[in-house]
């Protein structure tokens, strides 16, 4: 058994998917406008499709050299 501690911040994570902001740690009241700056058509209720055609399997890789516990997520359901 591996336990992944992740911290539940989908927006800082859609963030961190784009390209030269992986290493970004946006919190609080700064997340969701920022996230709209990067994807402006983004909205809370994004669905599995829209995440796909926007994100690839690169993109969480290159996340997760910046966030041990994405990296080990990553790893335990075999996708790193």
């Amino acid at each position: 058994m591996t336990i992944v501690w992740l911290k539940p911040n989908l927006e800082g994570l859609l963030i961190r998917l784009h390209k030269g902001h992986e290493a970004r740690k946006t919190q609080g009241k700064n997340v969701f406008p920022e996230l709209q700056r990067l994807w402006p058509d983004y909205e809370k209720s994004v669905s599995a499709a829209q995440l796909h055609s926007r994100f690839c399997h690169d993109d969480l890789k290159r996340a997760a050299r910046y966030d041990d516990q994405l990296k080990l997520l990553l790893e335990v359901i075999s996708l790193a």
